[in-house]
């Protein structure tokens, strides 16, 4: 018959399957809460560099719009002097700029930096019909011809003495100067960028890492207006975090309709585990270790006198009698300790009274014979 284990060693295993079960299922669910935390902290650090790409951006543009809403405030529209100098100064003082103009209320400029586009009927423009109105930022216009990247025309109303619009100021804003100051931001914080518009056209971009085409999750992100990051698959295989960030131009500034696209590359799980020591996983392993160490004494005192009355069986069977220890641990122990001591006590007073019956019948016999 195959040797059996002791019951302090079988209890130690079984209470050590339970608690490997217990630590596999916390490291299980540990390594997916650490798998989707690490993904919301690389699409935070995503959304995080897009909107310090839209403040640096934000700023610089509203920079322009207090120069234009100052020139607007001071110029006297009705002298051309005057008018000059500021537009003149202008170009002089800004470097995104590359044109400035005032034109009248009937649409011909009559102001323009260095005299170009003087006496040029522009009433049919959008930045003059909107800037009428109110504070306005133009689309991206591209003439034939010209530049291709195109330029964005700022305009601001000029009024009179009786709080009427006059006059229109319109400001020239470069594509290539835009395309030049977020391309260096984007160098700065070493990230991927896309400028897009409200058609989900791309104005400006800046590849340095990730050469694919914006994805349908980035567009319908930047759609939806959404300042959220994600993690995303191209049909190639590779992997990148990306972040949209609408209203690219702030809240101060008045709406351009453009939306940001960041990429910056994305670290699995792995990856981002062998940075680190792992000492949280290696304390909870010897923790685990300790609790089973603890749980093979505590069987080992309490199988203790178990092993000690099954061995007391096992000698009363062979005839041995040997009273078990009264002191035990259990109630189980102590019945089985009971028991077995009235059995080796009924056995002991069977032998005796076989033993006196014994000497009785000889000490008969004995006188039957004599």
């Amino acid at each position: 018959m195959p040797r059996l284990p002791k019951l302090s060693l079988s209890l130690t295993f079984w209470n050590g399957l339970l608690l490997s079960v217990v630590v596999g299922a916390v490291l299980i669910a540990s390594q997916r809460s650490t798998d989707e935390l690490g993904s919301r902290v690389q699409e935070d650090q995503a959304l995080r560099a897009a909107e310090a790409v839209s403040l640096t951006f934000s700023k610089a543009i509203e920079r322009e719009w207090e120069s234009i809403r100052a020139v607007a405030s001071q110029v006297d529209a009705s002298s051309y002097e005057g008018s000059r100098r500021f537009v003149d100064a202008v170009l002089s003082a800004s470097s995104s700029v590359s044109w400035a103009g005032i034109a009248n209320a009937s649409g011909i400029v009559f102001a323009g930096a260095g005299g170009a586009r003087e006496g040029e009927d522009v009433s049919q423009r959008r930045w003059f019909r909107e800037g009428l109105r109110d504070e306005n930022a133009g689309s991206v216009f591209r003439p034939e011809g010209q530049d291709e990247r195109g330029f964005i025309n700022l305009s601001v109303p000029i009024y009179n003495e009786d709080g009427e619009a006059s006059a229109v100021v319109v400001y020239r804003i470069g594509m290539a100067w835009v395309e030049a100051y977020v391309g260096q931001t984007a160098d700065a914080l070493d990230v991927d960028l896309y400028v897009i518009n409200a058609a989900n056209e791309v104005l400006v971009q800046r590849e340095r890492t990730f050469e694919a085409a914006l994805t349908e999750r980035e567009i319908t992100s930047a759609r939806l207006r959404a300042n959220r990051g994600l993690i995303v698959a191209t049909p190639e295989g590779s992997r990148f975090t990306s972040a949209t960030k609408s209203n690219m131009v702030g809240r101060a500034n008045p709406p351009m309709g453009w939306s940001l696209v960041v990429r910056v590359p994305y670290h699995s799980p792995e990856v981002l585990a062998s940075r680190e020591l792992g000492w949280p996983t290696v304390f909870f392993l010897t923790a685990a270790a300790a609790v089973l160490g603890c749980l093979a004494l505590i069987n080992g005192l309490i199988a203790r006198p178990i092993a000690s009355l099954a061995a007391c069986a096992e000698n009363f069977s062979k005839g041995e009698v040997t009273y078990p220890a009264e002191r035990v641990n259990t109630i189980e122990a102590e019945q089985l300790s009971g028991a077995l001591s009235a059995l080796q006590t009924q056995q002991s007073n069977e032998k005796r009274r076989r033993k006196s019956k014994s000497e009785l019948l000889g000490r008969q016999l004995k006188v039957v014979r004599g």
